[in-house]
């Protein structure tokens, strides 16, 4: 029964790399249990696959189209007193920017203290490329933070990471 189970989440996480982000979540909790299932384990995997199942139609859209974003939704700041000398790390051998600009959004959430019995939180990240989605994450951090400021902190560093990772892949390839 064990196998079975094993087997089941490794479907899910399949399921996940292939777009099927809407059970992102679900199946990175359910993957925290695989050293020591219990009883119910398996039964709330296969809950995921029957949603799966009633959900067939559901998929990721893939749109290049550059998103509209009003400058009155922002609240204007002046940062030159805090970040005078501040400027990007470019890479020297970085190709001639071709065609359009791109824009990477990116949204994050950390549910403080999410699990009950190590109080660790769950961090979650999701990346666009224009309004395509391109990078999906969800992971429990090694530590235990004391304050909801510190699980979203957390969680934004890691995400800044990923981005500024990703930009780089970006200019690599000749995107600006």
């Amino acid at each position: 029964m064990t196998q079975y189970h094993y087997s089941n989440i490794g479907q899910l996480r399949w399921a996940i790399e292939i777009g099927r982000v809407d059970i992102l979540l679900e199946t990175s909790l359910m993957s925290s249990y695989l050293a020591l299932p219990r009883e119910g384990h398996l039964e709330q995997a296969l809950h995921i696959v029957c949603y799966l199942k009633s959900h067939k139609k559901m998929r990721l859209l893939f749109d290049s189209a550059y998103p509209k974003i009003k400058d009155t939704w922002f609240q204007e700041y002046d940062w030159f007193d805090f970040y005078r000398d501040t400027k990007e790390a470019i890479p020297p051998n970085m190709p001639e920017a071709r065609g359009r600009d791109v824009n990477i959004t990116c949204f994050v959430d950390a549910n403080h203290a999410g699990n009950v019995q190590n109080r660790k939180s769950q961090t979650r990240i999701l990346i666009f490329v224009n309004k395509a989605p391109v990078h999906w994450y969800s992971k429990r951090p090694n530590t235990v933070e004391a304050s909801t400021f510190g699980a979203e902190f957390c969680a934004m560093r890691c995400a800044v990471e990923m981005i500024e990772a990703l930009r780089y892949k970006l200019r690599m390839f000749g995107c600006q």
